[in-house]
């Protein structure tokens, strides 16, 4: 701490009386930094906290104050001064009266400085004040650090940095998973609800803090990332007492030391995914005996049954975010009893929860507007197949519909096949069904013949078009011509030349029901 009003005094060197003491507390507030000077208002050239030193050059010595030293303590005040030194001896042989009165009307510390202390003396004791404060601080900071890398070296280094945290800074510190949960904390109960401040929790971007005071607690949030830009949760610590009173360079630090200790690099992260990748499609074909062996070291276990597939699928980005919510955290850590089981399978993130916990996992990968889950009905595992392919379809569905979350078979006309088939997939269907008539067009005048020879004066009409009419209309030739514009014939004919080139029968109901279907999905000619 700098010096304080109370430490000059003490410097019997100094030779300083009190005159007044000011408001309580005042004199144990510590001093910014020393200003002469002989204005009557030089509050443009204070920042706060100064201790003013002037010897009365252009105040009054009457009893009552001129116009322009009416105010001149009330400016002093409101701009944060400590407290005001006057020199006596040389313009004035004591304290002027209305001065006096105005410290005390306004609480302003008050001190008395003789003739023979200079008030180059005063500035150099608070410089020299400044500056052993200083020293004091880098060296606490470095024991500190040294104290926190000797952390790391333990068997828990989580546990060992959060309680030297805590210890270093005076107060308490916890460490949350992604997901919200504590993993680990300096105190079994801490003084502070953190779900009080898991709205301050909100980063957009990796490596963030945040700062907030709340019931008496200055606290420091800083989100912890690892180099590949993972993340691995969050570091708050507390301190009860004024904002400002928590180390928060010291807090900073410790957040950078946490993700060196908890981090893996990167080509084991990879492994692990295609590890949890593999042992997923197991789980998703109902072999859990194969994979049960495994499950604690890449879930820390399997949740109980009964229980739910989810399909999560949507931009990559968001993707892994989603991946890192169901990310179990480093062993070292702790045990998450929410455990879900989880993998990236061809593109999509699969999950296997346990039913109990199925609202809690939804609730946090539906925040993400960029993704949209497809969730199965309840299963054992023998089931797993079955589950899987309802959480497939009912992404799907989600896909088709817009919503972000669709629970297999809630909604009406769910059992219909569209619904069940993923929109691309049938997009794909019709598209390389079609493609054999995808450029063939009749010219209503001459008749069929390729695109490429077709006359750009002449009325072409996509034999595409012509197919999804006669479909449309339950394949009844008279009522297509009368869509279309044409004779019955004419249509039965084109119908007939585009099942040759299609290599289908017009009266095979199998063969109709094909053709409708790829014409619902495919995109040519829309």
């Amino acid at each position: 701490m700098a010096i304080s009003l109370q430490e000059l005094v003490k410097t019997t060197s100094l030779k300083l009386s009190v005159e007044v003491t000011g408001s309580p507390g005042a004199f144990d507030e510590p001093i910014s930094w020393v200003h002469s000077t002989e204005l009557v208002d030089p509050t443009a050239y204070l920042d706060g906290g100064e201790l003013i030193l002037t010897t009365g050059l252009q105040l009054s010595a009457f009893e009552s104050p001129t116009d322009r030293e009416r105010h001149y303590v009330e400016r002093l005040s409101r701009v944060g001064v400590r407290g005001i030194g006057f020199g006596t001896g040389l313009h004035h042989m004591s304290i002027p009266h209305w001065l006096v009165e105005q410290c005390e009307a306004w609480e302003m510390p008050l001190l008395g400085v003789p003739l023979d202390t200079p008030f180059i003396a005063i500035a150099k004791l608070i410089s020299r004040s400044q500056s052993d404060s200083h020293n004091a601080t880098v060296t606490r900071l470095y024991n500190a650090q040294r104290q926190l890398f000797r952390s790391i070296q333990t068997l828990d280094p989580l546990s060992s940095i959060v309680k030297k945290l805590a210890e270093l800074v005076g107060g308490w510190a916890a460490f949350i998973n992604p997901s919200g949960k504590v993993m680990e904390s300096s105190h079994a109960a801490l003084p502070l609800e953190l779900r009080g401040v898991d709205d301050a929790m909100g980063f957009t971007a990796l490596g963030q803090a945040k700062f907030l005071y709340s019931r008496g607690y200055d606290i420091a949030i800083f989100h912890v990332a690892t180099a590949q830009r993972q993340s691995l949760g969050y570091l708050v610590a507390g301190r009860f007492g004024k904002k400002g009173s928590l180390n928060h360079p010291l807090v900073s630090q410790t957040a950078a030391l946490l993700s060196l200790a908890v981090s893996r690099n990167a080509s084991a992260e990879r492994s692990l995914e295609r590890l949890r990748a593999a042992m997923m499609r197991q789980c998703l074909e109902g072999d859990v005996s194969s994979v049960r062996e495994y499950a604690s070291d890449l879930w820390d276990g399997l949740p109980p049954e009964p229980l739910t597939v989810l399909r999560i699928t949507g931009e990559q980005d968001a993707l892994e975010s989603a991946q890192e919510v169901f990310e179990p955290m480093h062993r070292s850590l702790a045990k998450n009893l929410n455990v879900a089981v989880s993998g990236v399978v061809e593109g999509d993130l699969w999950a296997i929860v346990s039913r109990s916990n199925l609202a809690d996992w939804v609730d946090q990968v539906s925040h993400d507007t960029r993704l949209v889950t497809g969730i199965s009905s309840g299963f054992v595992w023998a089931d797993a197949p079955r589950a899987r392919h309802e959480a497939y379809q009912a992404a799907a569905e989600a896909i088709a519909s817009g919503e972000a979350v669709v629970r297999y078979g809630q909604r009406a006309g769910s059992a219909t096949l569209e619904a069940l088939i993923e929109p691309s997939m049938l997009r794909a269907f019709g598209d390389l069904r079609l493609a054999p008539i995808r450029d063939m067009t009749f010219n209503v005048s001459i008749g069929p013949h390729g695109g490429e020879n077709s006359d750009a004066t002449a009325r072409l009409l996509p034999a595409i078009a012509v197919l999804r009419a006669w479909l449309t209309v339950g394949c009844k030739y008279e009522e297509a011509g009368r869509e279309l514009g044409l004779h019955r014939h004419t249509v039965r004919k084109y119908i007939s030349q585009i099942c040759d080139r299609l290599s289908v029968d017009p009266s095979n109901p199998e063969h109709i029901a094909e053709l409708w279907y790829a014409c619902r999905g495919s995109q040519f000619d829309r």
